[in-house]
């Protein structure tokens, strides 16, 4: 094989194996972004409760940071005195003046409630991404404003644990804020809003980042537009390693 045939395949063999490892840093990189409590209020020694029900619905509001996030895990301090008694969580954007909900939920859950009805403790109960509905599949816009309103669609008494005072006492991380004083109300399910600066609801929230969208070059002139990011980053992987080959051989 002449020597520039040789050249030109190593080059490809090359360059197809610098795409892969570049293409696969980001994955990597995307994978690895771990889980972060953005908002905790749960670090208190006495609780009172807030009724929630059909037509009262409450909870916190919190302002995101710079980068869109999802949820991946929920407490809540909940109380019941009835095991079939559920909670409807309600995840909603706030209007960014008014800090009020002012459209339908951007998604909902059933919780269900597993502590006793004991109005002097934290009544943790922790949901996880698997139990939250399709609240974890909504992406968080950064520098939004949100609440995640609680209610008892089935008609039982379920309490809302709060810090029994002071007004917004949470702890924030990762860029996250208060928003509409940390908490806010309707007593008509959701005809008629109002902020409560009296209390903190206990939650605790932990958020991942989400990252942008992957973007690979595509490795020849013509892309493949049945190809995904992973799949196109093999296909460019194949081909370097085939131009390395046969390079090899040619100079055997």
């Amino acid at each position: 094989m002449p020597t520039i045939r040789r050249h030109v395949l190593r080059r490809y063999a090359a360059i197809g194996l610098l795409a892969y490892a570049a293409s696969w840093g980001p994955l990597a990189s995307a994978q690895s972004q771990p889980p972060v409590v953005v908002i905790d209020s749960t670090g208190f020694d006495f609780y009172s409760a807030y009724t929630v029900g059909a037509n009262e619905w409450r909870g916190p509001t919190f302002t995101t940071g710079a980068v869109p996030t999802r949820i991946t895990e929920i407490t809540f301090g909940l109380s019941s005195g009835d095991p079939t008694t559920t909670a409807q969580l309600r995840l909603f954007q706030l209007d960014d003046s008014s800090e009020l909900p002012t459209g339908a939920a951007l998604a909902t859950a059933t919780l269900p409630i597993v502590t006793p009805n004991d109005g002097a403790n934290l009544n943790a109960n922790t949901y996880t991404a698997a139990q939250l509905g399709s609240i974890p599949s909504t992406t968080l816009l950064a520098g939004k404003k949100y609440a995640l309103i609680l209610s008892s669609p089935s008609g039982g008494y379920v309490g809302l644990s709060d810090n029994d005072g002071p007004s917004n006492a949470y702890t924030y991380a990762g860029g996250f804020s208060t928003s509409a004083a940390g908490y806010v109300e309707t007593l008509d399910s959701g005809t008629t809003w109002t902020q409560n600066n009296q209390v903190t609801p206990a939650i605790k929230l932990t958020v991942v980042p989400v990252d942008d969208p992957i973007v690979v070059p595509p490795a020849a002139p013509t892309p493949v537009p049945t190809l995904g990011a992973v799949g196109l980053v093999s296909l460019v992987s194949v081909v370097g390693w085939v131009g390395l080959r046969r390079s090899r051989k040619s100079a055997v």
